[in-house]
């Protein structure tokens, strides 16, 4: 959509509520990108316009950020600073120095205190188990990281009172958390290891580790030896992105139940990474729930968030989530729909809150802008729908109904607009029922993959009355969903508010808004068994041919060949070679071979071939070239 048109658009809607005399309740929540100018509705009457900074993170009120970096107009995931040693500050992420009281000394950070490895010799310990080759457990000092790292190099610095206690033999292991150790006990040495060192005279030594996976846990092992060595600091550099980075944002309190608009955001997702966002909504201010011990055994009960605070380690009962007032996190909202898309957390809510996950890989990560929610008060306090039937003939016409019982109370606005979307292909809408009686309608819009009804206005005085939507469409895969919104004309600003799947009413029997496909109609390739004739003589009639075909159940992009053929088995011209998902396709071909010349007159074979779940699917058809 052009700024031009995108202005046009917005000044008629203004103009629409204008003249009516009736003021908005949209509101819109933007994170980040202030240097924007606010969206056009932003300006007109009642729309109110939140801007926050991602900085405005509140741990109070449910914010927080993990590995993540952020200023008042971008988040992105953390790159690690090769030059920053993260031994020392391990236990701010959870990590732990194992056995400090022993050698805790080398990963402080301070090189003035030291580890003395005292002497010891293998053949003392082996009948024991304590070394491996001339590696004892008396030698290692370990540390778990808390993050995952991919671990740059590790600095040994020894023997810097006394350069004859510089440590002379050691082993680097690295990898995942072991399951048998013990934080309390002196760990044998693990293998295998990942780097050897002997015969060391530096007392400053950059070890490089080899390239590997992002690890948890460092053990390095001095080898045995006859004198005491003076160990100061074991340093760790890291480098790349953090394995995740999180950002969770305040819980947003809309003051009254709203329903969900749009999604918006700006922002970069590199090839390798991913930026995932989420989003989860509430009637109450914390999805938590905080017990507390009753001193009765194991009786407990609820308490707040600041009185689970207070409590004593032992009077802790533990942290669950309230299912009954909170949705989960919803699935991970395509990337790629960054202009708009609908958010399906449950409303009307009250409360919502937003998460973005960064799942860099190798030196791809991501960033995002800015993010917007739009909201508005509900047309209906609750809006159930299902569709029926919930199985269908794949590729087949059939008449489906949309069934929507809204309750509408004195609050409710109601609503005279009805929307249904679907990746199925949509037919023409024959019928309309309101309380079981024919009603007046008008299609508003008729996409293949979207429809709009035009319905008599539905007040307080209708709630509970079923709403009948008669409509044709072609499923073309399992599982294909019929989403419905409503949503009143007469406020062009306000969102529309979504229906939840589930029992509308006892005379249908699906209470689900997905159709399921018949075993025997599962094919993922479905060609157009229409004749098909091309005259290419200039003459504007019959020119080119559309080559047309279906593509079913498939459950993303596949391989799509579209050739035509001679009867002697040589390809003629390939029309088409792509990646296509699920829908009805056409590739037109104007009677030309792969050298431009117009073929003779005769009959061809047009071939269809689809590679989807490791195997291709071919359809064939004649062709005839007249003049």
């Amino acid at each position: 959509m052009s700024d031009l048109f995108r202005s046009l658009t917005w000044a008629l809607f203004l103009w629409i509520g204008f003249a009516t005399g009736e003021a908005s309740g949209l509101v819109i929540y933007r994170f980040g990108g202030e240097t924007l100018a606010p969206p056009p509705e932003a300006g007109s009457e009642g729309v109110e316009f939140i801007q926050l900074n991602w900085t405005d993170i509140e741990k109070d009120r449910g914010g927080k950020v993990t590995e993540l970096g952020l200023d008042s107009t971008s988040i992105w995931p953390l790159k690690r600073n090769p030059n920053f040693n993260i031994a020392p500050g391990v236990e701010a992420n959870g990590g732990a120095h194992l056995r400090p009281n022993i050698n805790g000394e080398v990963w402080d950070g301070d090189t003035g205190a030291f580890w003395l490895a005292e002497k010891y010799l293998c053949a003392q310990f082996r009948s024991r188990g304590s070394c491996t080759d001339d590696f004892g457990r008396q030698g290692t000092a370990n540390i778990f990281l808390g993050s995952r790292y991919r671990i740059d190099r590790i600095r040994v610095i020894s023997g810097l009172t006394d350069p004859s206690r510089t440590v002379r033999t050691f082993r680097v292991h690295i990898g995942p958390l072991p399951a048998r150790i013990s934080f309390s006990l002196t760990p044998e040495p693990f293998s295998p290891w990942i780097v050897e060192v002997r015969d060391n005279r530096e007392q400053i030594l950059d070890v490089p580790i080899p390239a590997h996976e992002d690890v948890e846990f460092v053990q390095v092992t001095v080898g045995e030896h006859g004198e005491d060595w003076e160990v100061n600091e074991i340093e760790i550099y890291a480098k790349g992105f953090v394995e995740q980075s999180t950002y969770i944002s305040n819980i947003l309190d809309f003051e009254q139940p709203m329903a969900w608009g749009n999604l918006r955001w700006a922002g970069r997702q590199d090839p390798k990474a991913q930026v995932l966002i989420q989003s989860r909504s509430g009637r109450d201010d914390d999805p938590d729930l905080f017990w507390r011990f009753t001193g009765r055994g194991e009786e407990k009960t609820a308490v707040s968030r600041s009185e689970y605070a207070d409590l004593a380690v032992g009077e802790k009962a533990g942290i669950g989530y309230d299912q009954a007032n909170w949705t989960f996190w919803s699935a991970p909202y395509a990337f790629a729909d960054s202009s708009g898309t609908p958010i399906v957390s449950l409303s009307p809510r009250r409360y919502l809150q937003l998460k973005v996950d960064f799942l860099p890989q190798d030196d791809d990560g991501g960033q995002v802008n800015f993010l917007e929610v739009h909201a508005s008060p509900p047309v209906a306090t609750q809006l159930v729908g299902e569709v029926w039937p919930v199985e269908a003939a794949v590729g087949q016409p059939q008449q489906f109904t949309y069934v929507v019982r809204p309750t509408l109370g004195g609050d409710s606005g109601g609503f005279d607009r009805l929307e249904v979307a679907t990746p199925a292909r949509l037919g023409s809408v024959t019928q309309v029922r309101i309380g079981d009686e024919p009603a007046d309608y008008a299609v508003e819009v008729a996409d293949l993959h979207r429809l709009v009804v035009n319905l008599p206005r539905l007040t307080a005085q209708d709630s509970g009355a079923l709403v009948e939507v008669v409509f044709e469409a072609e499923v073309l895969r399992y599982g294909s969903t019929f989403s419905a919104r409503v949503w009143d004309s007469a406020q062009p600003l306000e969102v529309p508010q979504s229906v939840q799947g589930g029992d509308a009413s006892p005379v249908y029997e699906g209470n689900r808004v997905w159709v399921a496909t018949k075993a025997e109609h599962q094919g993922v390739l479905q060609i157009d068994r229409q004749s098909v004739v091309l005259t290419p003589n200039g003459d504007g009639r019959n020119d080119t041919v559309g080559l047309g075909y279906d593509l079913l159940e498939l459950t993303g992009p596949a391989s799509v060949e579209v050739a035509v053929w001679d009867l002697s088995g040589r390809r003629v011209r390939r029309v088409y070679e792509g990646w296509d998902g699920v829908g009805a396709y056409e590739r037109v071909w104007d009677g030309r071979d792969a050298s431009g010349r117009l073929v003779p007159p005769g009959l061809y074979l047009y071939r269809i071939s689809v590679e989807a779940d490791h195997q291709t699917t071919e359809a064939v058809k004649p062709l005839q070239v007249v003049y």
